[in-house]
């Protein structure tokens, strides 16, 4: 499997608990950011495009021809769903 190189930072805190936790574990720290990652990514849900649907709202309101309702109703706007 292939992997990108990326550079984060982590506070403090973050960072002594995935030393401890990869020291527990065996396993590398960058096994545990790789999985959180995954496990973060997944729940964020895609719209058939790829796009995130927070992304499809920005500007809706700013087009004079859009929902004046937008905040109350963003669920509807987002997910086709009813409040």
């Amino acid at each position: 499997m292939g992997f990108k190189r990326k550079q984060i930072y982590v506070d403090p805190e973050s960072d002594r608990k995935i030393k401890k936790l990869a020291q527990a574990t065996g396993l590398p720290e960058a096994e545990h950011i790789r999985r959180a990652i995954a496990s973060y990514v997944a729940q964020v849900p895609d719209s058939e495009d790829g796009t995130h649907p927070l992304t499809q709202m920005i500007g809706l309101c700013d087009n004079p021809a859009g929902p004046k309702d937008a905040a109350v109703l963003h669920d509807k706007y987002l997910y086709g769903k009813k409040k």
